[in-house]
């Protein structure tokens, strides 16, 4: 009788096809789930920085005011931005921070600044969905806030995925919308 030595070409072959197929379904199923953790990672992060937006008008009697797109983590300028130094109660000479000082009172009588979210935890507060290139300049990594008058807020990431190119949360819904940059009204 012969020994066999190896495993033939049809062997190898049906191995390989069934590893073609197995990987052909493993890995859409895995795009998927990554993306789906990304968008929840945002919506999470949304729902930290809605929790501290309304303690800081219970406060303040106000949102903090940002009257076009401000990057949330205070990554542009040198004091970061409004709404990242409202909240985070930056005392530094160069804070942008107008309400939440020490000069103020809120509505129970404390002095500011009051720390509504920890300056780190917002830094941390980053788009998972970034792109080394932006495209129309808000897919550089930043969740975004407005406010032009103070009464409502927006919060809003850049996403591009299948089911829209932006997530967003306003103070009227807890539910996370999706869909294009067009849909995003600063209000």
């Amino acid at each position: 009788m012969k020994q066999r030595k190896g495993f033939t070409l049809i062997e190898l072959m049906i191995v390989i096809a069934i590893i073609i197929i197995l990987a052909a379904i493993a890995i859409p199923n895995y795009l998927r789930m990554t993306e789906r953790a990304k968008k929840a990672r945002i919506s999470s992060d949304m729902a930290s920085l809605a929790t501290g937006l309304e303690a800081y008008r219970t406060d303040w009697g106000a949102y903090p005011v940002a009257t076009t797109a401000e990057a949330v983590d205070g990554a542009p300028g040198p004091g970061g931005t409004v709404v990242f130094d409202e909240l985070s109660g930056t005392t530094d000479t160069s804070s942008t921070a107008t309400i939440n000082v020490d000069t103020n009172t809120n509505v129970a009588g404390e002095h500011g600044p009051i720390e509504y979210i920890k300056a780190a935890t917002l830094t941390s507060i980053v788009d998972p969905f970034r792109e080394a290139t932006p495209v129309e300049g808000f897919s550089d990594g930043h969740v975004y806030y407005g406010s032009k008058d103070g009464t409502h807020w927006i919060l809003y990431a850049y996403t591009g995925t299948s089911t829209g190119d932006y997530m967003w949360r306003t103070d009227s819904s807890s539910t996370i919308g999706e869909g294009a940059k067009g849909d995003i009204v600063i209000p």
